[in-house]
């Protein structure tokens, strides 16, 4: 059996060390092969079924509403074991830790993403002087590449305010610790700006498009591909504001894959089936990782999809049928929520749909908003229209036939609202989009209604580019990192409203 040992897990929150691999008896290998370091990449570079990425930031968004009623009565652990998430309350990771939500490490997205981190620089570091084909090691180093530009971009939109931060430019933002190496030394690492950490992101993205473009293997689902790195590609540069690249990008992945699940037919839902994310999809373009948006305890039964989001689907849009159910009245005395995620409903065996997924429909929005953008700020009519074909394409696979009519030229901020609105209807729930939207539209008043007992609701307010907005930084990772700031936050609790 071959096994890699991790000396410490890093200055950056845990540890540091000077030396990563190491032998440790007769019985250990020494990793040799361009396959072992493949293996060891899958296994420490990649989210496992068991690993939780950010579970905190479903209780954040205006996604989601606070429930209580006869179904909770006597379970209110369910309602005040995550209410500090949902309040925003600044030290949110430790009181929601110490009411027992879920295993600590869950809140803490900083360890869990440069620990695989870790494991992709391992990759990159080894890969080359291993015993394997050029292919393989093309391959596998693509993909590292793919992982580590992911989970910095995951880390600076987690522990850092937005790229296109209206006050400021983003080489005078404090970004997160660039790590590029598994060589760690004494020193303790500091945070490079946003615009350092994005010029990374980049930088290992161009490199793993090169790589993986030259191999187009018929990756499984589970591997990062080509197209998937074309999309993270149009994410990010989505977020950077540069349209062009943003098109580029998307015209990249929707060349290999433009499929788009049907709705019109669906019928009843039939998760085992048809699941929405997962690798039953036909949209599906990466699977990873663990179902972390479902995961804080209460969700599902005290925190489920708020009357806010469900509000925005339109009549005849299949979404609001196939996406989440809405409780009829003769089901309450059973079921709390008024409405209910369908989304991450899987197969019977629970197995195959327990994750998150990177999905095509992702690329028309980014091309489509890209388009708007351009059209704002350009007048471009024809970009105005080429939004509108990637959004009527995917609207068409969503919206009733009998309701359906093609979305014609309006405005430009007419056009880019109807855009973020149909990004919220298409993508909620997925891989913190929601969030992260959120924080580069401007960090907008989020107002979220607590309901401590089924005769009591209390107010509170995320004020518009509320601290909040950046989550801090564990504790345990500034204990161990002398020189990383604790991001701004609020003084004392948060008071309701």
């Amino acid at each position: 059996m071959k096994r890699i040992f991790v000396i410490a897990l890093l200055a950056l929150g845990m540890v540091s060390c000077k030396k990563f691999l190491e032998e440790q008896s007769q019985t250990d290998v020494i990793p040799k092969t361009t396959r072992d370091f493949g293996e060891i990449l899958y296994t420490n570079g990649y989210p496992t079924s068991t690993t939780l990425l950010e579970p905190y930031i479903a209780l954040m968004d205006d996604d989601v509403q606070c429930y209580n009623g006869p179904l909770l009565d006597g379970l209110q652990d369910y309602v005040t074991t995550n209410a500090a998430a949902f309040q925003w309350q600044r030290d949110f990771i430790d009181r929601c830790q110490e009411a027992g939500s879920m295993d600590k490490d869950a809140f803490n997205s900083w360890r869990t993403y440069y620990r695989m981190i870790l494991g992709t620089n391992v990759a990159l570091q080894y890969l080359d002087k291993s015993e394997g084909s050029a292919t393989e090691k093309m391959m596998y180093k693509g993909e590292a590449y793919a992982l580590r530009a992911f989970y910095h971009f995951m880390l600076v939109n987690l522990y850092a305010k937005p790229y296109n931060d209206s006050t400021t430019t983003p080489d005078k933002l404090d970004g997160v610790p660039l790590m590029l190496s598994p060589d760690l030394s004494e020193a303790l690492p500091a945070r490079s700006s946003v615009k350092e950490v994005y010029n990374q992101i980049v930088s290992d993205l161009d490199s793993a498009s090169s790589l993986l473009g030259q191999v187009k293997s018929d990756q499984k689902l589970f591997r990062i591909s080509h197209v998937a790195v074309h999309l993270l590609a149009s994410r990010v540069y989505l977020y950077m504001e540069q349209w062009n690249k943003v098109i580029e990008n998307a015209d990249y992945v929707l060349s290999y894959h433009p499929q788009l699940m049907e709705l019109n037919g669906w019928g009843d839902p039939d998760p085992a089936a048809k699941p929405v994310i997962g690798s039953g999809n036909i949209e599906t373009i990466w699977y990873y990782g663990s179902m972390s948006e479902e995961f804080p305890k209460g969700t599902g039964l005290a925190y489920e999809i708020s009357g806010n989001l469900a509000a925005c689907f339109e009549a005849g849009d299949l979404r609001s049928q196939v996406y989440f159910n809405i409780t009829p009245d003769w089901l309450k005395q059973w079921v709390t929520p008024d409405y209910s995620i369908q989304k991450t409903n899987g197969p019977a065996a629970g197995l195959t749909n327990m994750g998150s997924a990177w999905r095509s429909s992702e690329a028309y929005l980014n091309r489509a908003e890209a388009y708007i953008q351009l059209y704002r700020t350009k007048g471009d009519v024809g970009a105005a229209a080429e939004a509108l074909k990637s959004l009527n394409t995917l609207r068409a696979k969503r919206i009733d036939r009998n309701n359906f009519t093609n979305w014609e030229i309006k405005p430009a901020d007419t056009l880019l609202q109807m855009c973020r609105t149909e990004r919220r209807r298409e993508l909620f729930r997925e891989c913190a989009h929601r969030w992260f939207d959120l924080k580069r539209y401007g960090m907008p008043p989020i107002r979220h209604v607590f309901m401590p007992d089924m005769n009591t609701t209390v107010i509170y307010k995320l004020e518009a580019r509320d601290p909040q907005y950046v989550i801090p930084i564990p504790n345990e990772v500034l204990q161990r990192n002398t020189r990383l700031p604790q991001n701004q936050q609020i003084t004392g609790l948060r008071q309701p409203q």
